[in-house]
């Protein structure tokens, strides 16, 4: 052929490297083996790995199987009834309750009130009239006598008077000046040192 008339092409560049001819290299002798040799070598860990998978998980109907079959029915015992225990002639027994004791219960103790101490009646009071009203230590004098009081005077009072009505008392006969302050309604009330006995102080009237 004339090469001028077709000019070179890529398939002309690919059959350069080409055997040329009807022979050509054969293949490596492997080739036909490698086949075999997977199979041969595949096969033994497929079987392997199946028999690990069927012993980790055994079969669950081989466990139904073995388990033993629950019966649907109840298992009733045979109860005799009470005709069946007593024999003829014979008196049915009755079953008696333990006797039942009542308990004893301790009733509370009661409770100790403390009772306020009692006032001493026997103490004296002094009764002052600062109100200017004639007769009226007396008259009250009176009514405190009247509640049990045992010494009780009347008198005209000296000395700088408080504001309102007031009762003078010992510390330690604050007892007594309560009962006097309840008699007379007096709400003024005041300790005082160095008395020996109650004094009630009238700026007014009751």
């Amino acid at each position: 052929m004339d090469e001028a008339r077709y000019p070179e092409d890529e398939f002309d560049r690919i059959g350069k490297n080409l055997p040329q001819g009807a022979h050509r290299p054969g293949q490596p002798w492997w080739h036909g083996f490698l086949p075999f040799v997977i199979v041969i070598i595949a096969a033994p860990l497929l079987a392997w790995a199946m028999l690990l998978l069927i012993g980790s998980h055994p079969s669950t109907a081989n466990d139904a199987a073995n388990k033993p079959q629950m019966s649907q029915t109840p298992n009733t015992a045979a109860t005799p009834s009470p005709s069946e225990t007593e024999k003829p002639g014979e008196k049915p027994t009755e079953s008696v309750a333990p006797s039942e004791e009542p308990t004893k219960t301790t009733p509370p103790a009661a409770e100790k009130t403390t009772e306020p101490p009692s006032a001493d009646k026997s103490i004296n009071v002094s009764v002052l009239n600062a109100s200017g009203i004639n007769g009226l230590a007396a008259k009250i004098k009176d009514k405190v006598a009247a509640d049990g009081f045992t010494k009780v005077s009347a008198d005209n009072f000296q000395g700088t008077k408080p504001a309102v009505n007031t009762i003078y008392y010992p510390s330690d006969r604050e007892v007594e000046a309560r009962e006097v302050q309840r008699v007379l309604n007096i709400d003024m009330i005041v300790p005082k040192d160095g008395l020996d006995k109650i004094q009630v102080v009238l700026v007014g009237r009751l």
